[in-house]
């Protein structure tokens, strides 16, 4: 159990027993014995650490609908478990509430659009299952994991359409005949790629960039956050900010080729097991559409204890990344394919000593087809 994990635990537990032991606590005295027993500190109605964020409200019966948060002050705390803490006279319910669990935005919403963040979420616009997973306390280390796969704008652009229902700007890429053509042709042209001279070459150079920074890098894999931890590593290799593009590098090879580098980082810890996201489908459909781009993950895999890093750089059509990427579509708005996810299972094999590289051409291009034609 993670640092972040086990403080959620920790409030929860604190919450129950302090609402057995009282069965007459309202919410403000277990708001205010939370914040001295777990030195919390409080920005208005929130009450908050360095490893999480809680609301509490209360409801006189089973049903939940009051204001919770506003969407704007949300996003201060979205890097952080978000949990409501739902006090009733004789019970209390815990749910964590992250944008990427929140249906829409219903109060006071009415001028809410990418560029202005309006209106506050109500207790039955937290959704109560995603992905199977019920929205209680035994899933939320799962459910947290889900949330840090999805940036805040694309929750934020859901939330506006679900709420407004507003076009979305960008629309689901439909490649033509000849852009067809180049996607499905995409995996023979990657494995051509792969076994190059230079493309061996450029897997060099990230090996060595990736160790150049290793102390550095060991450090950064002590920030208990899976998504300010990766960014700060792909900072530190790509000297700059964060790209939020579909890479994070890329490499002009001499045939004109456009190598597209996703950085990926796996604590090599089995206790600590994240799900990140893997790419944007539409967008990757659109660069693959072009017949000169092959696109490959750096997975740098991090061994605090032994003071070891180590990477490796991976087809996104190698048979054991294809057997582990997960299509998350029915939670990405109107107009779009969606997005794709890693298995913690298969970040934790392509480190491992029997792990071997390997691109079949025909399992590759079903794969593609099952992309294009996955919608919402």
């Amino acid at each position: 159990m993670n640092t972040m994990s086990g403080k959620v635990k920790e409030l929860i537990d604190f919450i129950v027993k302090e609402k057995i032991s009282n069965p007459n606590a309202k919410k403000g005295d277990l708001s205010s014995a939370c914040c001295e027993a777990l030195s919390l500190e409080k920005k208005r109605s929130v009450f908050f650490s360095d490893h999480l964020a809680v609301r509490f409200s209360e409801s006189s019966g089973a049903s939940f609908s009051n204001v919770v948060l506003s969407l704007s002050a949300l996003k201060k705390f979205d890097h952080l478990p978000f949990i409501v803490v739902v006090v009733r006279p004789k019970s209390t319910e815990f749910l964590i509430a992250n944008s990427t669990f929140l249906k829409k935005i219903s109060h006071s919403s009415k001028q809410l659009r990418v560029d202005n963040v309006k209106g506050s979420f109500l207790g039955h616009d937290i959704i109560r299952e995603f992905h199977g997973f019920e929205n209680k306390p035994e899933n939320f280390a799962s459910l947290f994991d889900h949330h840090l796969a999805t940036p805040w704008d694309e929750n934020l652009s859901r939330l506006v359409e679900a709420t407004s229902n507003i076009v979305p700007t960008r629309k689901r890429f439909e490649p033509t005949p000849e852009q067809m053509k180049a996607i499905l042709k995409s995996p023979e042209f990657s494995y051509t790629v792969s076994v190059s001279e230079e493309f061996l070459q450029v897997k060099l150079e990230l090996d060595q960039l990736v160790q150049t920074h290793a102390e550095e890098i060991l450090q950064l894999a002590k920030i208990d956050n899976v998504n300010v931890r990766g960014n700060r590593i792909e900072q530190l290799l790509t000297g700059g900010d964060n790209r939020h593009e579909i890479d994070d590098m890329n490499r002009q090879l001499s045939s004109g080729i456009e190598l597209l580098i996703e950085v990926k980082t796996k604590l090599l810890d089995k206790s600590k097991s994240s799900n990140p996201k893997a790419y944007n489908i539409d967008k990757m459909l659109e660069k693959l559409s072009s017949g000169y781009t092959a696109f490959v993950f750096l997975f740098i895999g991090m061994d605090i204890e032994n003071s070891i890093v180590t990477s490796s750089t991976i087809s996104i059509f190698d048979e054991s990344i294809i057997a582990g990427t997960k299509i998350q579509g029915h939670w990405s708005g109107r107009n779009s394919r969606g997005t794709t996810q890693l298995t913690g299972e298969t970040m934790g094999y392509i480190f491992s000593e029997s792990f071997q590289e390997t691109i079949d051409v025909g399992n590759s291009t079903k794969f593609l087809r099952g992309l294009m034609e996955s919608s919402n």
